[in-house]
C-alpha cells in the first residue's frame, strides 16, 4: 500500500470511528462506491479496534470487582486537625486514594519549620514499618528535583502505618496544561522532565506502578513532582503468594494500568513506561 492509499485509509478510519456503529457501512459505502478493497481494510480494523476496547473495557471491570480495596482499608475515619502523629501535627486532609488518606501537617515540636505530608497506608501489611527501615537507603537515593521524597515512616499510636513525605503543593499535570493552555512544545518539554525522573527511578530499581495525572504535581514554578515513589516496593510482600500479596501487586488505576497489570501478570519498568 502506498503512502497516499495509506493516509486515505487512516482518514476514513478515524472518520468512521467517531459514527455510530449503524451509520459507518453507509459512510464507508459513499466514501469508497469503487473500493471494496479500501471499504474493506477500514471495516477491519474497525472491528479489531472494536474488539481491543471490549477486551480492555472487560479487564478493568474484572479488576474493579477484585481489586475491592475498600473491604481491606484501615483507618479510615477522618482525623482532625491538631491531631498528633510522631512528632508531627495534622493541619489538614489533602486527598484520599487507593493506598491511603493523606494529611498535611508540621513539626508539632517546633523545633524548626516543616510542611510534610502524611499518608497513613490503607493497605493491612504486616511489618511495613520495618521493611521500611530495611529500604530506606534505596529510596533516600531518589533524590532527584521531579520526585518527591519519602522521609521517614512510623505507627500511630492506633496501631496504623504512616508514611512521611515531602509536600507538594501544586496541581495534577493535566489540569495544569489546561489552565496555563500550554503548547505542544511547552507539553512535551514537561513529559520530558517526567521521563527523566521515571527513568531515574527505573535506575535504582524502583517501580511506581501507579503513574496517573493525580500523582505528578506541577508547582507554581513549572516543576513537575511525581508523587509516591517507592511506596509500592515497600508494601510489597517479597516472594509471598497469599491474597494479601497478590491484592498489593494489582494496585493500580484501572484508567491507567498496563495491560499486563489488568491481567495480574508481572510488573516491570515497562509498566510504568507504558
Amino acid at each position: 500500500m502506498d503512502a497516499g492509499r495509506w493516509r486515505r485509509l487512516e482518514e476514513l478510519f478515524e472518520r468512521a470511528g467517531r459514527l455510530p456503529s449503524e451509520e459507518r457501512r453507509r459512510f464507508l459505502e459513499a466514501e469508497c462506491p469503487d473500493d471494496a478493497e479500501l471499504r474493506e481494510r477500514v471495516e477491519s480494523l474497525l472491528a479489531q479496534d472494536r474488539g481491543s476496547d471490549e477486551f480492555i473495557a472487560g479487564m478493568i471491570e474484572d479488576v474493579a470487582a477484585d481489586t475491592s480495596l475498600e473491604k481491606e482499608l484501615a483507618g479510615d475515619e477522618p482525623l482532625d486537625a491538631g491531631e498528633e502523629i510522631g512528632p508531627y501535627r495534622l493541619v489538614g486532609e489533602l486527598g484520599r486514594g487507593g493506598m491511603g488518606v493523606v494529611y498535611l501537617a508540621e513539626r508539632a515540636d517546633d523545633a524548626y519549620h516543616q510542611r510534610v505530608a502524611i499518608k497513613l497506608v490503607r493497605v493491612d501489611v504486616d511489618g511495613i514499618v520495618e521493611r521500611f527501615q530495611r529500604e530506606r537507603q534505596i529510596l533516600a537515593n531518589l533524590e532527584h528535583p521531579n520526585i518527591a521524597r519519602l522521609l521517614d515512616g512510623g505507627t500511630t499510636a492506633a496501631g496504623l502505618p504512616y508514611l512521611v513525605m515531602e509536600y507538594v503543593d501544586g496541581e495534577p499535570i493535566d489540569l495544569y496544561c489546561e489552565r496555563q493552555k500550554l503548547d505542544v512544545e511547552q507539553r512535551l518539554k514537561l513529559f520530558l522532565s517526567v521521563c527523566a525522573a521515571v527513568r531515574f527511578a527505573h535506575q535504582n530499581l524502583v517501580v511506581h506502578r501507579d503513574l496517573k495525572p493525580s500523582n505528578i504535581l506541577v508547582t507554581a514554578d513549572g516543576q513537575p513532582k511525581l508523587l509516591d515513589f517507592g511506596i509500592a516496593r515497600l508494601v510489597e510482600n517479597e516472594g509471598a503468594q497469599d491474597d494479601s500479596t497478590q491484592t498489593i501487586g494489582r494496585m493500580m488505576t484501572p484508567q491507567y494500568a498496563s495491560p499486563e497489570q489488568l491481567r495480574g501478570g508481572q510488573v516491570t519498568t515497562a509498566s510504568d513506561v507504558y
